[in-house]
């Protein structure tokens, strides 16, 4: 699980590492393209390869770490702000989302004001709409009520009204 989470986070080591950032791509952030989300997972399925795995448990990994490789792009087209570079290498097209349906981090910083709000407003998007999907796939023998889903799929909209009206 935890290579999951830094799988997640690799687009965002452009941070880290000067020769990644905008400046020097033509102010592209090259590390959020579907590319280059995926080259970890890729070498981490070829790692779990190597190591031995294989059949079922392989492909179930490698399917979580692309997952987990693309969720951030994903999230961070949501956000609607800024276009992603989706398609580098293969073009140079800045592509962004018509509506941000997800609230900018501003300063990604703990001191920052809106840093908990917006934190809260994620959460409160995602985490009710990653429950109903989780609890109600084909081999779940324990699956959501209606009513339940319908509880978390209305408290998924509520924080999604909340974050649409943020101004951005």
């Amino acid at each position: 699980m935890g290579w999951l989470i830094v799988l997640a986070w690799m687009p965002d080591i452009d941070y880290a590492f000067p020769i990644l950032r905008m400046s020097q791509h033509e102010g592209m952030r090259i590390t959020h393209a579907v590319a280059s989300s995926l080259l970890v997972p890729v070498l981490t399925g070829m790692a779990l390869y190597a190591a031995g795995l294989r059949s079922e448990k392989l492909r179930t990994c490698c399917w979580q770490s692309a997952i987990a490789g693309l969720s951030h792009i994903l999230m961070d087209f949501c956000v609607g702000v800024i276009g992603l570079p989706l398609l580098w290498p293969f073009h140079k097209a800045v592509i962004a989302a018509p509506i941000g349906l997800l609230p900018s981090a501003g300063s990604p910083h703990w001191q920052h004001n809106y840093f908990y709000q917006n934190l809260l407003i994620e959460l409160g998007i995602v985490v009710p709409i990653m429950i109903v999907f989780l609890c109600n796939l084909p081999w779940q023998t324990n699956k959501l009520k209606l009513w339940q889903s319908l509880v978390l799929i209305g408290t998924a909209a509520y924080f999604l009204r909340w974050s649409i009206g943020l101004s951005r």
